[in-house]
């Protein structure tokens, strides 16, 4: 009985721990918030911001901006890239250019690409902060891209810090300074757009990835904390813009404490945020290969990573609807969509099916499915057979008459050219049918669905 009481009553306290520190955390904003603003500094003085500013207003937005504008509205989304020069190579360029390439001229105006000079050498922050105004001055003028940096001043001591998890110094050091280097930056980007999209200075984006963001968001029925656009590390996560100011507070509380993912987890449990969404594919690849941590090489790559689509068909306007188990919350009319994203399926079993209804009757000339994906070859079906389907009334949605079409090669490619379909097909079809004809152990990534009614067509 005693035994009980003793953890009834211990259980009690470190709920009420908790509890406490939550509504610590919850109140940070208006006093530990405002007592780290008072280190951002203008760029061209050292001058210490007025104890009343806080980094969120524009005054000192402009301290911080070393290199473009602040835009005179809302955005939808704040792109945050910390940077440091590696010793041996530089993917930042690869990273920017990506997003530029990767994005249409209505997207740009609705996002904000903040690049953080991370180094502590101001000559090579000068030097960045030189190279990347020459080579981007248009989306620098037009406010796309701003660049910023935190002054010395904002750092508390990085040194003589605790060695947790068996960390050497230099480590601790490291991952220590990275919690502020966040910190600043989500201070920073607050209030400059609805949702926050944390990136790193080595990976490449998926084209259209502005509007898929913005699709998911905009489907979401329930409450969300963060949605995760990668599964590697600390890239494609996504908050709202709400948190950026709370985050940067717990960061500055406990940098020499935890690493940053592993705040990042503390904090959603102490406020009792709903977990993460993750979608899949991935929007955003690893590309780097050296950390910004001297002498660590990290070749994490993102398995679940489409860049572009490789065909273009017409893709009619169609209902599509599965019988496939969806892993990582992906939907059956991804491969068809005009952004690259697959579907990827659970273990598909016999009569399991995909079916694409077009809103009216086409003239199939030609339809291209792939499957599988470099990083996972196997992702294939092993024996499910294509169909087109036909309706005696064209005013009906559903198909009654079915003829198989083909089936997928070795390597999980369905390609039906002009010359076959008029041969198998004699007329408009209103349906194609992916039909699963044996039980399979291995899962299927469905990456592209392309279908044309025209001739000639795209050849690619």
């Amino acid at each position: 009985m005693r035994i009980t009481a003793s953890f009834l009553y211990a259980g009690a306290c470190i709920i009420a721990i908790i509890i406490n520190i939550g509504f610590l955390i919850i109140n940070l904003q208006d006093s530990h918030i405002k007592e780290l603003n008072n280190a951002v500094i203008n760029a061209n003085s050292i001058n210490v911001v007025s104890d009343t500013d806080s980094c969120s207003t524009l005054k000192n937005k402009k301290a911080a901006l070393v290199a473009g504008r602040l835009r005179n509205r809302k955005g939808f989304i704040t792109i945050g890239i910390p940077t440091i020069v590696r010793p041996k190579t530089s993917y930042l360029d690869k990273t920017i250019i990506s997003i530029i390439n990767c994005t249409t001229a209505s997207e740009k105006n609705a996002i904000t690409i903040v690049i953080f000079l991370a180094d502590t050498n101001h000559i090579i922050k000068g030097v960045t902060r030189r190279r990347l105004v020459s080579r981007y001055q248009s989306f620098i003028n037009n406010g796309l891209i701003q660049i910023v940096q935190a002054p010395t001043s904002y750092y508390p001591p990085l040194e003589n810090l605790k060695k947790n998890y068996g960390d050497s110094a230099e480590r601790v050091r490291w991952r220590s300074k990275q919690c502020i280097d966040y910190a600043f930056l989500f201070e920073y980007c607050s209030g400059l757009s609805e949702y926050y999209l944390q990136l790193e200075d080595d990976v490449i984006s998926s084209e259209g990835f502005v509007t898929v963001i913005r699709n998911y968001v905009n489907s979401q029925s329930k409450p969300w904390s963060s949605i995760h656009f990668s599964k590697l590390g600390f890239i494609g996560k996504l908050y709202p813009d709400k948190h950026l100011t709370k985050l940067a507070a717990f960061f500055k509380m406990f940098y020499d404490e935890q690493p940053v993912d592993y705040l990042m987890s503390y904090y959603r449990v102490l406020r009792m945020l709903p977990k993460p969404l993750i979608r899949l594919p991935a929007l955003f690849q690893h590309i780097g290969m050296e950390s910004s941590l001297k002498g660590k090489m990290q070749p994490l790559r993102e398995i679940a990573f489409s860049a572009r689509r490789l065909y273009h068909g017409d893709n009619p306007p169609a209902i599509i609807t599965s019988t496939f188990q969806s892993y990582g919350g992906g939907v059956a009319r991804q491969p068809y969509e005009t952004q690259p994203a697959f579907f990827w399926c659970k273990r598909p079993q016999t009569e399991h099916d995909l079916t694409i209804y077009f809103n009216e009757a086409i003239n199939l000339t030609r339809c291209v499915i792939v499957t599988g994906d470099p990083s996972r070859p196997n992702d294939i079906f092993n024996d499910a057979s294509i169909q087109a389907g036909t309706s005696p009334n064209d005013k009906d949605k559903t198909c009654t008459r079915w003829i198989e079409i083909g089936k997928f090669d070795k390597h999980g490619l369905f390609d039906i050219k002009y010359q076959v379909v008029r041969k198998i097909v004699r007329t408009k079809i209103r349906c194609i049918k992916i039909t699963v004809n044996k039980n399979q152990r291995n899962w299927v990534i469905i990456r592209e669905i392309a279908v044309w009614n025209s001739y000639p067509y795209n050849t690619r």
